[in-house]
């Protein structure tokens, strides 16, 4: 099952340090029509992750293990993306611990260029299937067949994975104040993400609306320990 044709392409967010592997994986991603965002630097990772908003992350990288896990607990703090690490054994306890780390899947190396395709096919089915109920305040609408925010006039702002399911929880319940804790929780599903990452989501939420208008501040209100949505 494919992408719908109507929403943007899929944006896969690649973290290789094998400069032979890198673009082979960029290749097999964007042959079946998603976009690959390719990085052969663990550092420039991290610091690009927060420009990029991939739907899905994929981790194959040659460091010790130690390091391995800490990358993943860096992307799952900052996202609630799928993530799909490489690993070069079939280590059970390494394997726990990357399950506890918050990762998705993991994929015992060697893999096939058909295998790894069928891998990125999958989760991205799960990304784009949304079972998560209309919303409708005032006059905006969230629609989440098509992942964005349909305005009075008809216009459409597309969203993230995590602006999606921020602006839909606010939303469940307009005036009401949500904790950053709360939201966190619900959003990033843990409980330890860094606040930070809550208010650059906040702040790209707000930068959409504006640009379509909209008094993204009085929308979107912030208040002493939390947010609220307000139409």
């Amino acid at each position: 099952m494919e992408p719908k044709e109507n929403l943007p392409p899929l944006r896969v967010f690649v973290v290789c340090d094998q400069n032979a592997t890198a673009p082979i994986w960029g290749y097999i991603i964007r042959e079946k029509g998603l976009t690959a965002i390719l990085e052969t630097s663990v550092t420039r990772a991290m610091q690009r992750y927060q420009e990029e908003l991939p739907d899905l992350i994929v981790i194959d990288v040659s460091v010790p293990h130690e390091q391995r896990i800490e990358i993943c607990r860096h992307f799952r703090a900052q996202s609630n993306s799928p993530i799909l690490l490489f690993m070069p054994s079939n280590n059970e306890q390494e394997i726990l611990e990357a399950y506890q780390a918050g990762v998705d899947e993991c994929v015992i190396k060697p893999i096939s260029p058909a295998i790894f395709l069928a891998k990125i096919t999958a989760w991205a089915r799960r990304s784009w299937t949304m079972p998560i109920t209309r919303r409708e305040t005032g006059s905006l609408r969230l629609d989440p067949s098509r992942r964005c925010l349909i305005l009075p006039t008809g216009r459409e702002i597309r969203l993230t994975n995590t602006e999606f399911r921020l602006l839909h929880l606010l939303m469940s319940r307009p005036g009401y104040v949500f904790s950053n804790e709360e939201i966190i929780q619900t959003v990033w599903g843990a409980s330890d993400a860094d606040p930070a990452v809550l208010k650059n989501a906040i702040y790209r939420l707000r930068r959409k609306l504006e640009a379509e208008g909209l008094a993204a501040d009085a929308i979107i209100r912030t208040w002493q320990k939390g947010y609220s949505f307000q139409e």
